[in-house]
């Protein structure tokens, strides 16, 4: 009997002496334990880079683990989304990015080498930047419902121009949109780029365009090119004289672009949930606002994960109607 006693006192300690070990191997480490990487899928100094730059600075302070960009650039976000769509699941490899790689690609290229809907595991929408409809100064509408008028008068003869950015969008596909919707044979004049579309309309050349609030804001400030209408729910900060599209009486084309967080499907939800509260309260800090969201006329979304993945899967299917409105295709 004593032996049997001692038996079991040893089976009792040996399996006390494996529960450590045990909780260790079905516990994960704390996350991160190692350096994260944002992919970003343009060239340093725009809009996306340099939100993930702010985010990554903050990160690095909240995780206590460098936070780094990497620059992924080319063919229309693709390669920094087939990047990030074939990185481990882990939460150590993140994805910014706009519509142009999740809902719009798919409309606008026949093959992908990544699955928009499937392949991604959305975070959060950090940011949307609502765009200005534009006109140069001797134009003679002052108002959109002028710019109309007008158009439709044009499109009898000559009909007028819009400029956008690059074929296939997010610039130009919100006009084709418009100019369909409103009943206008308007002429898409592509760019490569919004720095040679500027001085193009300023200088009369082109009728019409959208752009960002801050990329756009200085010159209809400086009285080089005017503003018709903003699209966006609210009037914009920047320029508060601006109505938005519904005050204008025109349906609101959405020509805003958002920024949002991914990570590679199958990353595991309670991590994609951290991580997201983790950006979310950040994006919503008075100081990183002030001078990261507020002072470019952005507007801060910090959406959760869910919220984001439902309207990935609305816009889905609102990047569909552009595309087929304009007749876009970049294959």
């Amino acid at each position: 009997m004593k032996s049997l006693h001692h038996f079991t006192a040893a089976v009792v300690a040996s399996a006390a002496a494996l529960l450590p070990t045990l909780a260790s191997a079905q516990t994960p480490p704390a996350f991160p334990n190692k350096p994260v990487n944002i992919v970003v899928p343009y060239a340093a100094g725009g809009p996306v880079d340099n939100l993930a730059r702010a985010l990554a600075i903050r990160l690095n302070k909240t995780w206590a683990q460098p936070v780094v960009v990497l620059n992924r650039t080319g063919a229309n976000e693709i390669i920094g989304a087939e990047f990030v769509a074939k990185s481990a699941p882990d939460g150590y490899t993140l994805f910014a990015a706009t519509e142009a790689a999740l809902t719009m690609n798919p409309h606008l290229y026949k093959k992908l080498p990544y699955n928009a809907p499937k392949d991604f595991a959305p975070i959060s929408r950090l940011i949307s930047v609502p765009m200005v409809f534009f006109v140069p100064q001797n134009s003679k509408a002052n108002t959109l419902q002028e710019f109309i008028a007008q158009a439709r008068q044009a499109s009898k003869s000559k009909p007028m121009t819009y400029g956008s950015s690059g074929a296939g969008g997010i610039v130009h596909l919100p006009l084709a949109m418009f100019s369909k919707q409103e009943g206008l044979e308007m002429v898409h004049v592509p760019y490569k780029g919004a720095a040679p579309l500027i001085p193009e309309i300023i200088a009369g050349q082109i009728d019409a365009a959208v752009l960002g609030v801050s990329v756009i804001e200085q010159h209809i400030k400086g009285g080089r090119l005017k503003a018709l209408a903003v699209s966006s729910e609210a009037r914009s900060v920047a320029l508060p004289d601006v109505p938005t599209f519904r005050e204008a009486g025109v349906r609101d084309i959405q020509a805003v672009f958002n920024i949002g967080l991914l990570a590679p499907a199958g990353t595991p939800a309670p991590l994609v949930e951290k991580i997201s509260a983790d950006v979310r309260k950040i994006l919503l800090e008075p100081e990183f606002r002030k001078t990261q969201v507020d002072a470019f006329s952005y507007v801060a979304v910090a959406s959760t994960p869910a919220e984001y993945r439902d309207f990935l899967s609305r816009d889905y299917q609102v990047q569909g109607e552009r595309v087929r409105a304009s007749g876009a295709s970049l294959d």
